[in-house]
């Protein structure tokens, strides 16, 4: 094999290292998350629907939020993919996490 060859393949296989598993993240499962008046509860995260990448599911979140306000809700967002409605029937959360991400979990607990 001739190193001009050899020096190709090579690069080739570093670029397909280092490229591979960044498409795999941008590509994952994302999961909507929801917390209703438990503001500090961890295990009060509930699954409500699941998206093939982010952009759905905040999509969807921006979605929901804009017919709360609608319905009267004070809605606030932390960055896009979380948010926040109040009224007087309570608080709800939604979030979109990873699928490899549960909220339920504090950091740090191996899981």
């Amino acid at each position: 094999m001739k190193s001009s060859t050899f020096a190709t393949a090579i690069l080739a296989v570093i670029i397909a290292v280092l490229t591979v598993p960044s498409f795999g993240w941008a590509e994952c499962a994302w999961i909507m998350w929801n917390r209703a008046n438990e503001p500090t509860a961890l295990q009060a995260w509930t699954i409500v629907t699941a998206f093939g990448n982010r952009k759905a599911c905040v999509h969807e979140v921006t979605s929901r939020a804009k017919d709360w306000k609608k319905s009267g809700w004070s809605v606030g967002f932390e960055g896009d993919a979380r948010m926040t409605a109040k009224s007087n029937a309570g608080v709800h959360e939604v979030m979109c996490l990873p699928d490899s991400t549960d909220p339920r979990w504090p950091k740090g607990s191996g899981r």
